[in-house]
């Protein structure tokens, strides 16, 4: 009887080993999620394609939600508003070099990173920081970015408002 259970239990213990040593195992290869995005960002010349709040704000007695497209808005900002139009036909050329170049107006949206610098990404490739040819550097988040589209969050001081306005700068890819 003893040996009976000493047989039951080195076929069962035999059988299990059997199963988990014979199954095949798939090796895992796992692209470095770096230089998935930085491919991403290299790759062709990025467009803006709106400014939307990223907070919603209320104006001139409406409410104006997430999404919302600062370029409505601005005719109803003397000041503010002709700089924000500027901005709408950007194009944004990342290298492979680390270089980049930005034709447009960037005085408003991107002040300290001028028309051209170095950028690269950090903390978790989720922060793109941009350091203009005078070595003033900015980060800004990317709140989202897939092979086509980038969502970037940054503020915009609007003179009227005095106020810093929490906005997602939308590129999409030319």
């Amino acid at each position: 009887m003893r040996t009976s259970i000493f047989v039951k239990g080195f076929i069962f213990l035999f059988s299990i080993s059997f199963i988990f040593l014979s199954c095949k195992k798939e090796k895992v290869t796992t692209e470095n999620s770096s230089s998935i995005k930085a491919g991403w960002i290299t790759t062709g010349t990025w467009k803006q394609k709106d400014l939307v709040l990223a907070y919603p704000i209320d104006f001139a007695g409406s409410s104006l939600p997430v999404g919302f497209s600062i370029y409505n808005i601005t005719d109803y900002l003397p000041v503010s508003g002709p700089l924000i139009t500027c901005t709408q036909n950007n194009t944004y050329t990342f290298k492979g070099d680390s270089s980049y170049a930005i034709t447009g107006c960037t005085k408003l949206m991107l002040p300290t990173a001028g028309n051209a610098g170095k950028w690269k990404l950090e903390v978790y490739d989720a922060v793109l920081r941009l350091t203009a040819a005078d070595n003033k550097s900015t980060p800004y988040w990317t709140n989202n970015i897939t092979a086509t589209k980038w969502s970037i969050g940054l503020t915009l001081y609007v003179v009227e408002a005095d106020a810093n306005i929490p906005v997602n700068l939308l590129l999409e890819k030319q």
